[in-house]
């Protein structure tokens, strides 16, 4: 009897201790142009494609960080509050000009909708934030 409470404990533990971040729905991943990025060759490109996605109702801020991907604890209540999410494509990102002409679409976006308090909680490594703060404060 021990036997069996044990092997279902190893068999059930790992089913309800999984937990993952939701991912955003297949037809998300692939109307959504900030994935586009990468692709774009002129900045042009890169605040159209802000715009569409601003139709849509996906907002983004593009980060490009080290090796890996980097989540604070206040991306959520940040992403929650304000609709928006951080897209951090680690170091294989677009070029610096391409996400800063993709991020000062969703700047504008935020500050009309909301005047200059989001500005205080977002994370400081968005790409232009800080030339963004010194210009329109």
């Amino acid at each position: 009897m021990i036997k069996i409470l044990i092997i279902c404990s190893f068999l059930l533990f790992p089913i309800l201790g999984y937990g993952q971040v939701a991912k955003p729905a297949d037809e998300l991943l692939n109307t959504r142009n900030v994935s586009k990025l990468i692709f774009a060759s002129t900045v042009k490109q890169a605040s159209d494609f802000a715009h569409a996605d601003i139709k849509k109702g996906i907002r983004y801020f593009v980060l490009i960080s080290g090796i890996a991907p980097v989540v604070n604890q206040t991306d959520s209540s940040f992403e929650k509050n304000y609709k928006i999410q951080y897209h951090d494509f680690g170091c294989s990102g677009p070029s610096a000009e391409i996400a800063l002409a993709y991020n000062k679409v969703m700047f504008n976006f935020l500050t009309d909708a909301h005047g200059k308090k989001w500005i205080k909680s977002a994370r400081k490594d968005i790409i232009g934030l800080k030339d963004f703060k010194r210009h329109k404060l």
